[in-house]
């Protein structure tokens, strides 16, 4: 019972502190923003008439100022059937298809939690700009945001603290201080993707194989990046079975399973790494058993979990298959969801192209009209965090483990190859949603909670602008 209670204790000062008193400032921000000195709101949000969220007003102006960009188009779906509400958006001008680009499990738990509160899913109605949902499906929507962005930062926490010991605190830290955080709390999925993200690498460490399926394939249902978490599996699967230097148990039976699975939660031992057979390695070479059974036929038997180990990346990609196997089913195009991304002006391009070409653009604009708008900003801005955060992956790449490693790679593929250059030069935000997406590079946040010397140059900055975008955000201005 009492290391029960210890533990209990170190999860709400770990966890708790840092995630009551970041969203407890969000509470403060919310309240008290419209309030605030017009030279201070032109600070925060300058050019705020040129671009400025155009969703309807929900509720009163505090509650109004979380339903804003994506939002919209989440509590749409959540809120209009049938067809999980897409089909109200398709035969629209003004929507051009896309609703589709959102994947559904996350406006599905919405609508699901909806159900509990009356007249949440009543219908919106029709209108230009989409219609305005009720104000109670708005609230059901921050809720479900909230306690999932909760449990998020718990599997985290056990994550880091698997891997980093006692500096695992400092991985939430980053987390909730980094300014586009803001999106945990907002109605979008990032705070889903992170959960079903950081529990498929947790069930990797302790080579739960079928349960890092089923997570992967829950967050391929809940954004497109989500399928590409197949590379990552076959990594872990290759350090942990294939190039191990001796095999590693596959079964969570018996001692093995005690062993290799990431230490007791109560004592926080951290797992000593093994370069050459990954955490928490152990020699099983084979002997003989009991009963004579001769090393060959325990290589055998080893070798039938080795294949049952991997079977589980098939699950994967069934998220997204089930997304697809729908919208084939209801709109005779299985495809929709990446014509939807196109709608929104991304294409596949050469990963420098959007640093270089956001860059370009912006400062040309500046140069010409010595002043950067709020696009020209933005594009230099996530130009910017692109480089930066390129330059810290490629400083912490020797300490990632494979699945960390491919992870890094198919996440900034994902980010780099898709840039919005379309509408150059008349909007210059190629990288659009950088900062938003740096959010579920996970192993970059271990790797940075691990050392106080690479914490503070990042939580420090960090701190100061979450405020600066808390506040944009509530006042319907672009964050990411």
């Amino acid at each position: 019972m009492g290391r029960r209670a210890a533990w209990g204790w170190r999860l709400l000062r770990d966890v708790g502190l840092p995630l009551l008193l970041t969203r407890l400032a969000l509470l403060l921000v919310t309240l008290t923003a419209q309030h605030w000195p017009q030279s201070v709101r032109a600070l925060i949000l300058p050019d705020s008439v040129g671009f400025h969220s155009q969703a309807p007003r929900v509720g009163n102006l505090e509650l109004s100022g979380w339903y804003e960009w994506d939002a919209a188009w989440y509590l749409r779906i959540a809120a209009n059937g049938p067809q999980m509400g897409y089909s109200h958006y398709v035969t629209s001008d003004v929507h051009h298809f896309s609703a589709f680009a959102f994947f559904p499990l996350y406006p599905l738990t919405v609508r699901a939690a909806a159900t509990l509160t009356p007249g949440a899913l009543d219908p919106i109605p029709a209108a230009p700009n989409g219609g305005a949902p009720r104000p109670s499906l708005l609230v059901v929507a921050l809720v479900v945001s909230n306690v999932i962005f909760a449990l998020a930062l718990a599997a985290l926490y056990l994550l880091a603290l698997a891997r980093a010991g006692p500096a695992a605190r400092r991985a939430v830290w980053l987390l909730c201080l980094f300014p586009t955080s803001v999106f945990f709390s907002a109605p979008y999925s990032e705070g889903m993707f992170l959960l079903w993200l950081v529990l498929f690498f947790l069930m990797l460490q302790r080579q739960r194989w079928w349960l890092a399926g089923l997570c992967g394939a829950l967050a391929a249902a809940t954004r497109s990046l989500g399928v590409a978490l197949v590379l990552p599996y076959l990594a872990a699967y290759a350090q942990q079975v294939i190039f191990a230097p001796h095999p590693l148990p596959l079964s969570p039976r018996g001692q093995g399973e005690r062993d290799v699975a990431s230490p007791s939660l109560a004592s926080g031992d951290a797992v000593s790494p093994s370069p050459a057979s990954g955490r928490g390695g152990l020699d099983r070479r084979p002997q003989r058993g009991p009963h004579g059974v001769g090393s060959g036929q325990l290589a055998m038997g080893w070798g039938m979990r080795a294949v049952r180990a991997l079977l589980p990346a098939a699950l994967i990609p069934c998220g997204m298959l089930a997304y697809m196997a729908y919208l084939g089913l209801a709109w005779h195009d299985p495809l929709l969801w990446r014509k939807a991304e196109d709608a929104w002006s991304r294409s596949f391009q050469l990963p420098w192209v959007g640093i270089v070409e956001g860059i370009r653009w912006s400062l040309w604009h500046w140069s010409h009209f010595h002043e950067l708008s709020q696009p020209n900003w933005r594009g230099l801005t996530d130009a910017l965090y692109a480089l930066v955060f390129l330059a810290l992956t490629a400083l912490a790449w020797r300490d990632f483990d494979w699945s960390e490693r491919a992870y890094a790679v198919v996440f900034w593929i994902y980010v780099l190859c898709t840039p919005n250059v379309k509408t150059l030069p008349d909007y210059n935000d190629t990288l659009i949603s950088m900062g938003r997406f740096l959010l579920v590079l996970v192993p970059l946040w271990l790797w940075l909670g691990r050392s106080r010397w690479r914490t503070l140059p990042v939580a420090l900055p960090s701190a100061l602008f979450f405020l600066v975008y808390a506040g944009r955000w509530v006042l319907g201005g672009w964050i990411g």
